[in-house]
Formats: structure tokens, sequence, C-alpha cells
């Protein structure tokens, strides 16, 4: 009789081929290219593990990163945190240029450079790895070199969810639907074997009479298997530091969680859970997976010995989605390192005593994702279920224990009015937050409101969310005109922060930019002010090994 082991074995491709694989028998060379353009962000883990993972493998690794380069065409994504400082969601760092001072962008062409990347490298492989805000500027690096005659795998979050919108583009070779840990390995090691092998689970291939071949999905990694010591210095030192709170940290990020077991009708999460179903496939195995505390723990001290690091950011969608049990070992884990930490969690997972005890071992900041005030269309659109009534209870929590907290809103959903979006407001002025953010909606494809928006009319099945245009909405919607959605964005801080009475002022500062901008130096002076000579001084030495 067949026992279960056997039946997952051969039901299973990847197992069959984690079993079969194939020592390489020369390295490949696999050049990543990371088309980012928004500022500041983190290092990705992803690409920092999946390196580790191909050098382990025996291949030979290499970056481009476009962080250092300004762009100025159509497709341009505007810098999230410069967005972020003009609409004041942001502390600001100096009174002067934040590039500048967090690292030196250049105005060289990024396509000449990347080309000389490719042929100093002499890269087998091309590896994009995207978001649907990056996908473009990926392309236009792609089609420029395509001279060449490398081929090139996209994957990411965008191309997982939107394939076959990505191999329309033609210079597109191959695409990673889904995690790619071992779906790279086993395509490197079929290069380094010289086989033209296509049956490889997670990749979709273009054949040679532009026929599109697509292998099924393997079932989720095990993340507790994966390299916990990473290729962090891949990306170079000066993109460890990044501005938090006012001031630049030396900081990298720790992967605790992946995936997300809550259902927010805009985050990509809940589609990676339908897109392997949900644990249906493999018992215990679901796309939201929990990294064992020992090997955050190994990760943390590498980074410190290694990199002299001086901050940690908890990767993780909600950081709280532990058990008891669980948040017991990370306590006893961290208390022996206790350096600075920022992470992001939902407003229901607060608890008094968790948070007191996550604040004795480091807590510096975190982050709670409020998104609306209406608790009917926060319920019914956004998919978050909870009383403003209990919001309220649980920030004022973290507000007694004197944590620093920032919230997340998001104002132009479909069918949002500009009066529902004053909810939002209403509720953020229940509490005293650091700072408040508030990102104009962007119905990334895999959400369940880029198929509603769709469904609606409000948008093009086949638009990339490129964020362009100053973070403007993509959507046309009759009763809120994008314009004026953006409008809101740029003065919310303002509507929260200043008195009542000001809110005249305010509406009448959404269109004129001298005012608003006076209303802005205004902000700055009296809610910002304060520490803004020690903020100074702290930047001036975190930036003395920069440059």
């Amino acid at each position: 009789m067949t026992n279960n082991l056997e039946l997952l074995v051969e039901n299973n491709p990847f197992l069959t081929k984690k079993i079969e694989r194939k020592v390489a028998s020369k390295d490949a060379r696999i050049l990543f290219l990371y088309p980012n353009e928004r500022g500041m962000s983190t290092i990705p883990p992803s690409i920092a593990g999946l390196s580790q993972i191909l050098k382990n493998e025996g291949h030979t690794t290499g970056l481009f990163d476009t962080t250092f380069y300004k762009f100025d065409d159509e497709i341009t994504v505007e810098d999230s945190d410069k967005i972020k400082a003009n609409s004041l969601e942001n502390r600001p760092v100096l009174d002067r240029d934040d590039d500048d001072l967090h690292f030196k962008k250049t105005t060289n062409s990024a396509v000449e450079d990347f080309r000389k990347s490719l042929v100093d490298f002499k890269p087998d492989l091309i590896a994009v790895s995207c978001t649907e805000t990056t996908f473009l500027r990926a392309i236009r690096m792609i089609d420029a070199t395509r001279d060449l005659g490398i081929k090139n795998i996209f994957g990411g979050v965008f191309p997982t969810f939107a394939p076959d919108l990505t191999m329309t583009y033609p210079n597109v070779d191959m695409v990673c639907v889904g995690e790619g840990e071992n779906a790279m390995v086993d395509l490197a090691n079929s290069i380094g074997n010289q086989e033209k092998q296509f049956d490889i689970t997670n990749i979709w291939f273009r054949m040679e009479d532009n026929t599109i071949h697509k292998n099924s999905i393997s079932r989720p990694v095990n993340i507790d298997e994966i390299p916990e010591i990473t290729d962090i210095e891949l990306f170079g030192e000066e993109r460890f530091y990044r501005p938090m709170g006012g001031k630049i940290r030396r900081l990298l990020p720790v992967e605790t969680h992946r995936g997300c077991p809550y259902t927010c009708s805009f985050c990509n999460s809940p589609g990676q859970n339908r897109l392997y179903g949900d644990g249906d496939f493999l018992k215990g195995m679901s796309f939201f997976r929990k990294k064992r505390m020992d090997l955050v723990k190994n990760e943390i001290e590498n980074h410190m010995k290694k990199y002299n690091v001086e901050y940690i950011y908890f990767w993780a969608d909600t950081f709280l989605a532990w058990s008891d049990q669980e948040f017991d070992q990370f306590i006893k884990m961290y208390s022996n390192i206790k350096l600075p930490f920022w992470c992001q969690t939902r407003i229901e997972t607060v608890d008094e005593e968790k948070f007191r005890r996550m604040k004795d071992v480091g807590l510096d900041r975190v982050t709670f994702g409020l998104e609306h005030g209406n608790e009917k269309f926060r319920a019914e659109v956004v998919k978050r279920e909870y009383t403003n009534e209990d919001a309220i209870k649980k920030i004022k929590i973290v507000e007694k224990l004197g944590i620093t907290f920032s919230i997340n809103n998001i104002i132009g959903f479909p069918d949002e009015t500009r009066e529902l979006a004053f909810d939002t407001i209403e509720l953020n002025r229940q509490f005293n937050s650091d700072n408040t953010s508030c990102s104009v909606l962007v119905p990334f494809h895999g959400t369940e409101l880029h198929e509603y928006a769709v469904k609606k009319g409000y948008l093009d099945p086949n638009i990339i969310c490129s964020v362009s245009n100053s973070g403007a909405s993509i959507l046309n919607m009759p009763q809120w005109h994008k314009d004026d959605i953006m409008r809101l964005r740029d003065v919310f801080a303002m509507y929260i922060k200043f008195p009542k009475k000001r809110w005249p002022e305010i509406e009448r500062a959404e269109t004129d930019l001298e005012l608003r901008e006076n209303l802005r130096q205004e902000f700055i002076k009296t809610f910002w002010s304060n520490s803004q000579a020690k903020i100074e001084d702290d930047i001036a030495e975190a930036a003395k090994g920069l440059f």
C-alpha cells in the first residue's frame, strides 16, 4: 500500500526535483538587477537571500542596483521619502536635499553603467527582482541592453500576479511565479550543466517560437531551511543607512515572517495565500510562515558582528502574528541583544503587557496600519473589521507606555468620497502619533481591489501601476477626481494636527501652493522643532562613515 510520503512525492514535482537535483558541472554567473528608484528603501532580504543560496550551490552572483541613480523621464517614480517629507508624513532630517545627505545619487546613465556591468561581469543570466512600481524601469534597462544577448528572468510580486502581462513584453525571457529559492537553483544548475531544461517549477519560459511554456507552482519553501546568514554585503555599505524618525540609522532588515494571516483588500499577501491554496496543497505549509527564533538570533548577531548594525527593522507584515509561546521566545532571545528596533503590526494585536516587554528589550518605534476611519467602509471595502472605539483604546495603550508610533492611512479607495476620507482624519485626531502617513491607493495586480476597480470601470486591467506623477491616483472615479485626492493627501497631516478652526485655511492650501508651504513650515516648527537640534547632532555623527 502506498504511504503518505510516497503519495506526496508522486504528486509533487517540487519534492521529486529536490531529491534528484543535479549538481552543476560549472558555475553559472547570475547578475541581479534591482531597479529601485523609490529613495531610501531598505535592502530587500529576497535578493540577499537568493544570492547566498546560489553562492552556496557554487554559483557566482553580482548586483546592479539603480538606487543611486537619478531618473528623469515619463516613467520616473518620485522618491517616496520626498513625497512623505512634502506631505508632512515624516520628520525632516535636515533642511537640505535628502539625497545628498543619505547617499549621493549619480547623474550617470544607468543604462550605460548597466551595460558596462554586463560586459565586465559576463553573466549567463540577468535576474530581475521587481515590484509593479519598478517593472517598467527594469524593462527599459533590459530593452536597452538586449543586443548583448543575455537571457533574463523576472521575479517578484508583480511577475507573480501578472505573469501573462509580464510576458507580453517581448524581451522578457522567463518569469518566476511565486517564490524563487528553489527555482533559481534549478535554473542556475541547468545553465551550469548547459542543459535546456524547461520543466522547472515556478518558471514560465518563452520558447523559440514565442509560445510560453508554463510550469506549475511548487509548495512554499521552508524558510527555516534557507540560509539565515544572507549576502547582505552584495549591496554595499552605503545601503545600510536609512532615515528613521528624523535620524539616520545604520539599519538592516531581518525577516521573521513571510506572508500574513490577514486579508486586507489592498495587499498582495492574501493573493499569495490564494496562489498557494492557503495551505491546502500541503498541510502546515501555507504561504504564511514564521522563522525559527534561533535562526532570527543568528542573523541579528551576524549583522552586529560583521556589519556593526545599530538598528534592526523586523521584516514582517504583522510582527505580532505570533502565538504567546513564540512571543515569549522572541523576548527571551532579544533580551540578550537589546538593539533598538522598528516593526509594524496590526492594531488588533496590541496587548499592554506584550508592548511593555517589547519596550524593555528595545522596541524603538512601531507602525500601525489604520488605513481608514469609517467602520462600515473599512469592513466592507478595506476588509478590516474592528471598531474605532477598539482602535483608540489599543493605540492609547501604546501612548501610555511612551512608545513612539506612526499611523499608516490610505485615501482614494474605489467608491470613496472626500467625506469618507475625513472620517479617517477624524479618527487620527483621537491620538498623538509621531507621524502620520497618507498614501494614495495603488490597486496592484493580485489584490482584491485591483479586480474591483477593473470591474467598476475605474481602471484599465492592463495598466502598470507605476506610481508615477507624484503618487497620484490612477483610478478614474466620477465621485472624486484624482487631482483632488492628491491635494488632500498633501495636507492630510495638517488636518490632523492643527485645530479645527484652521481647517478653512488648510482647505485653501490644497490649491494655494504658497499658503501650503507656509503652513508646512509652521507645522514643522510647531510639532517637530523641539528635538531638531539633537536630531541634527545625531545625524552629523551617523553620517561620518557614509562617504
